[in-house]
């Protein structure tokens, strides 16, 4: 059955009220952050003494030409993968702490709460992104063959995160071991994107461009049913 114009009204309404109600958490939480810097400074602190650390041991060992792509691309979605998970357990754990937990369910929807969180996770990765990609390729001296199959992998994997870490930071906000416990969940669900990552970056550091990017086109179904899986579980996770 078709759709008539007052109920295709009202669905454009409800779509637009829930993107109000995201951005406005969004832009909520940015606000916050600017004035604590809490997650920003630790993810960002954790993935700079990371990555100075990991240049200097790399630099005193002798390593082949043909290994190089896959060690870097290792190390560089280790350092991406653990300075995430140091930072984006706040992003519900600080409404608990503040007691603003209950407001924030009057006054948006669960599936706006969600994506407001995710886009706030999604902006603290992108800073991390643009802070320690081109730091690992300069200090590492990172080759890349085909930059836009390399950014492409990127970005894919970037949202991959953020999408993996927003609703197991929701499911663990009222643990005790808030931090153990997210890196316990978060690893398992984030392993086959961090895999394929890895092998992304690998080909594109190599530069053996296959048809199609696959593994940018698994990155982004894997972002796709994580946030749809997300957004059907996040009710009852939030309404518990």
């Amino acid at each position: 059955m078709h759709q008539t114009k007052s109920e295709r009204r009202t669905t454009l309404t409800e779509s637009s009220t829930y993107l109000n109600e995201a951005i406005a958490i969004w832009f909520r939480d940015l606000r916050s952050e600017f004035r604590t810097r809490y997650a920003l400074n630790a993810i960002l602190m954790f993935a700079v003494t990371t990555l100075i650390a990991v240049s200097f041991s790399i630099g005193s060992f002798r390593i082949e030409e043909a290994e190089r792509p896959f060690l870097y691309s290792v190390l560089l979605w280790i350092i991406l993968t653990f300075s995430a998970l140091s930072g984006l357990s706040r992003s519900f754990v600080k409404e608990e702490e503040a007691g603003t937990i209950d407001v924030l369910k009057l006054s948006a929807r669960p599936q706006a709460v969600f994506l407001g969180k995710l886009l706030f996770n999604l902006t603290l990765l992108g800073a991390l992104g643009l802070v320690i990609v081109p730091s690992f390729i300069l200090f590492m001296g990172y080759q890349i063959n085909l930059p836009g199959f390399f950014v492409a992998v990127v970005i894919s994997g970037g949202l991959g995160l953020g999408a993996g870490t927003t609703i197991i930071a929701a499911i663990i906000s009222r643990a005790s071991a808030r931090g153990a416990l997210f890196s316990v969940l978060s690893l398992p669900l984030l392993f086959p994107l961090m895999i394929t990552c890895m092998k992304g970056c690998e080909r594109a550091a190599i530069g053996i461009n296959s048809a199609g990017w696959p593994e940018v086109r698994i990155a982004v179904a894997y972002v796709v049913i994580m946030i749809i899986l997300s957004l059907f579980l996040f009710p009852l996770v939030w309404e518990e």
